[in-house]
């Protein structure tokens, strides 16, 4: 920061005023001087009467104009000061008219971006100096107070104006309003119509009034007007405005009021409707019961009646010629030619329509209750609340120059563009893309008792009468280039207390209630913003357009998140920028990732324990089963022993004492000694049955061993090529497990090498996910039958699946003629586990699996 002094070139004690020119320059005054320059390259400007002034007072403002000079003020009034211009080294009064300004005691000025010159004063409030004429707003107009102390035009456009009572706000509204305020003579506008001189003609209750450039002239019952409340009115081709006043119609022309009347010399009655057809025909709807169609006669300067044999409540002139009148909530619309003709419409809708207004490529448009109909001679669509209007009450409607409809609805004045127009004549379920302008634009809607109720002046502004007041639009100016405001994250409420929105903020332990409180500074319309927010972290999409500065959570966890959040304007311009604000909820205790995790391990622990007692149940269940069988076989060793053997035994007995007593050359001796040795083979047999029943050979081996056995013995009939594969560790297996497994493959070896017919037999162990089993050879093969069920009297295969089912194995048999047979069995691992412990990582393997 650098401190200007006399060394710079200004050797003012204090700068009253200060501005920056387009060029950059510098202008700097105190009460009496006035400097222009750059640092070091400062030049005075002399006023001559504030050089031989003496009061405090003098240079308040200083504001650069577009064409180069400099609009002064001075706070002191008198010939040379108040509103002051320099150009060219020359003061001037900044504007000749009014020749008063220079009696302005200026405080504070202001060129807006319209152009439009603000000046503030010590004791009069502000004046407006437009290109048409000067506005005065003070105490009287609603100003907070006569003594302006400064003006300030912000982002927005608006003109913010500070007194010493306070601080006031000037916004241009889009609809304008004329009342009394602006120079009417009543608040009761029922009917404006267009001027081709420029301007309109308003019809009021005791004044009929021409507004023009901002200027209203009214004409009263002293100036000629023949009656006190003006109905409808309407200018035609050649300028005469033709006026409905009280029960007559008139037609004003050079200042005067012409009283027209009807082929009986009688009154018109009330008119609610003039028009001029494309023949320049003059129509006159008057009010009755029934309502009646006048046509003006040129030749008699008369009203001749038309007859309709029906009842119109509104009429429009058809650019197709002719009238276009509608029947109300009775019947459907009419048109009447130029030639008298009547033809039907019949759109299926049958409603009150309010007034028409016709597209130039011939589509018809009307303005009722129900929205805005658009239809043709047999059908009518409607343009609604449901694809796209914001009301549905729509008092009446106008086309623009540029074929865009504007609707002065209930709710404000409604603007459709024209493509939106044409994408819902398309299709007629298109939503089309509305703009409102409601109150806090400035629209004051309501429906007029005549016509016409809206109008188009030459310079393209639209005219609505709302039976109070008329109110004026200029399309061309609807739309303002406001930027969207910027976005703040205010602060973040947590657990009912504020924290400041810093970024990266860590929020206490168990919050799940968080209030996001952010803003927009727009002083416009605050009432407009919008809001649309997501937090990252919880919100998968964009929450919904609110109006709210609040984002409320309930259910927030511990975790990190990302606030995000973006405004638009009055527009509905969106910001492209968004405000974002980062939080952690910190997790209490039992919301770790420790703690998480070991309550995961505790439950891991709690299913291995609870598996590893399943598969204690379940061998304990196996084992008690074998039990069983083994005191079953044990049982049947020693009943075998106590009968069979016993006979056996005593038969071989007797045959050998028999061979004893006889002689060699006996003939039946040599029987007696296969008798014997018979007998001495089936003691045998049954002693290694009882064995086999009393002490199982596999307690003492392994499954493998075991097998490798049955394959030895079938290698040494020598009628068979034999091989023998394990693959994988083994496991050891409960003792009836191993019997179980060894019964089952004992038989699939011993018929393989039996009766198979093969030259090889293979066994394959496997053990994997599961133990599997497998046994194959080339022989024969076995039908599919016998598979099935067996042979007759043989019990090798149903045995086999008893074991199987006993096991909860997979017994599986594939056999083709001339290929082979493969049993393949498949028992699960949890079925073989033995209770044995190597080594300290055998035992936590089996503690694992249940073993």
């Amino acid at each position: 920061m650098h401190c200007f002094t006399a060394v710079d070139g200004i050797p003012l004690p204090y700068a009253e005023a200060l501005a920056v020119d387009k060029n950059g320059d510098i202008w700097v005054a105190d009460s009496t001087h006035l400097l222009h320059g750059r640092p070091g390259a400062f030049r005075t400007y002399p006023h001559p009467e504030l050089d031989s002034a003496e009061a405090s007072t003098g240079i308040e403002s200083l504001t650069p104009r577009p064409d180069g000079s400099l609009l002064v003020g001075i706070a002191r009034t008198g010939p040379g000061l108040g509103l002051q211009s320099l150009s060219d080294n020359i003061w001037r009064d900044a504007y000749t008219s009014p020749s008063s300004n220079s009696f302005w005691s200026v405080t504070a000025t202001l060129i807006d971006r319209d152009g439009t010159v603000w000046v503030g004063t010590a004791d009069q409030g502000i004046f407006r100096i437009r290109p048409d004429g000067i506005d005065h707003f003070g105490e009287t107009e609603g100003l907070s107070g006569n003594s302006v102390s400064s003006l300030y035009e912000d982002r927005e456009g608006d003109v913010w104006v500070g007194t010493k009572r306070g601080l006031d706000r000037f916004r241009n509204l889009i609809v304008r309003t004329f009342s009394t305020s602006e120079g009417l003579a009543g608040d009761y506008v029922d009917s404006v119509a267009s001027s081709k001189n420029g301007g309109v003609w308003i019809g009021n209750r005791g004044s009929l009034s021409f507004l023009k450039n901002g200027q209203v002239t009214n004409y009263l019952k002293k100036d000629g007007l023949p009656g006190q409340r003006v109905t409808s009115i309407m200018e035609d081709h050649t300028g005469r405005l033709w006026v409905g006043v009280d029960t007559d119609l008139y037609v004003f022309s050079q200042g005067r009021f012409t009283r027209i009347l009807d082929h009986h010399k009688r009154s018109s009655g009330v008119v609610v409707g003039i028009v001029e057809d494309t023949q320049q025909n003059i129509f006159v709807l008057v009010s009755g019961r029934p309502y009646r169609l006048l046509r003006f006669d040129s030749a008699s300067e008369s009203l001749e009646s038309v007859s309709l044999h029906s009842d119109p409540n509104v009429m429009a002139a058809n650019p197709d010629g002719g009238l276009f009148l509608d029947l109300g909530n009775s019947r459907n619309a009419l048109i009447l030619d130029d030639q008298g003709r009547i033809e039907p419409w019949s759109p299926h809708t049958i409603i009150r329509r309010n007034n028409f207004a016709f597209s130039r490529d011939g589509s018809k448009w009307a303005s009722t209750a129900r929205g805005i109909e658009y239809f043709n001679q047999r059908d009518s669509w409607f343009l609604d609340t449901t694809n796209g209007l914001p009301c549905a009450h729509i008092h009446s409607i106008i086309l623009d120059h540029n074929e865009n409809l504007w609707a002065y609805a209930s709710c404000g004045l409604v603007f459709v563009a024209s493509a939106e127009l044409s994408r819902f004549k398309a299709d007629p379920k298109y939503s089309v893309t509305s703009r409102l302008f409601d109150v806090l634009d400035g629209a004051l809607p309501n429906i007029a008792d005549f016509s016409s109720l809206v109008a188009i002046s030459t310079d393209g502004d639209l005219w609505f009468a709302n039976g109070t007041e008329v109110q004026v639009v200029d399309p061309t100016h609807s739309r303002t280039e406001i930027p969207p405001p910027p976005v703040q994250i205010e602060a973040i409420v947590a657990r009912h207390v504020e924290h400041k929105a810093v970024q990266g903020i860590d929020l206490a332990p168990l919050t799940e209630d968080v209030d996001l409180r952010y803003t927009a500074p727009s002083l416009s319309v605050p009432e407009r913003l919008q809001f649309r927010y997501r937090l990252d972290g919880h919100d998968k999409e964009w929450q919904d357009i609110t109006k709210l500065r609040d984002a409320f959570y309930t259910d927030l966890g511990p975790g990190h998140y990302m606030f995000r959040v973006v405004a638009s304007n009055a527009d509905g311009v969106w910001s492209t920028k968004e405000a974002t604000l980062s939080f952690t909820i910190l997790p209490a205790w039992y919301q770790t990732k420790s703690f998480i995790l070991g309550c995961i391990a505790a439950c891991s622990l709690a299913i291995v324990m609870a598996y590893r007692l399943r598969i204690r149940t379940v061998r304990r269940d196996a084992q008690a089963r074998y039990d069983e069988r083994l005191a079953e076989r044990t049982r049947i060793a020693r009943d075998m022993h106590d009968t069979l053997l016993q006979t056996i035994q005593g038969s071989k007995m007797l045959a050998d004492t028999a061979l004893a007593q006889l002689n060699e050359q006996d003939e039946v001796k040599p029987r007696l000694q296969m008798l014997s040795t018979w007998l001495g083979n089936a003691m045998e047999e049954g002693r290694a049955a009882l064995r086999s029943l009393r002490a199982p050979v596999i307690e003492q081996q392994t499954i493998e061993s075991l097998l490798q056995d049955a394959v030895d013995d079938c290698a040494l009939s020598g009628t068979m090529e034999t091989s023998f594969e394990l693959i994988g560790e083994p496991i050891a297996m409960s003792v009836c497990v191993r019997e179980e497994i060894y019964r089952i493959g004992f038989e699939a070896i011993n018929n393989g090498c039996l009766h198979s017919g093969g030259t090889n037999l293979k066994v394959q162990i496997v053990y994997a996910e599961d133990f599997q089993l497998r046994i194959s050879d080339d022989g024969n093969g076995v039908d599919t039958k016998t598979l099935k069920e067996g042979r007759s009297g043989h019990f090798g295969l149903a045995g086999m699946r008893e074991r199987a089912r006993f096991l909860n194995a997979e017994l599986a048999f594939t056999s083709s003629q001339g290929i082979g047979t493969e049993v393949s069995l498949t028992v699960p691992n949890s079925v073989l586990m033995e209770n044995a412990r190597p080594s300290k990582w055998s035992r936590l393997q089996r503690f694992v699996r249940g073993g």
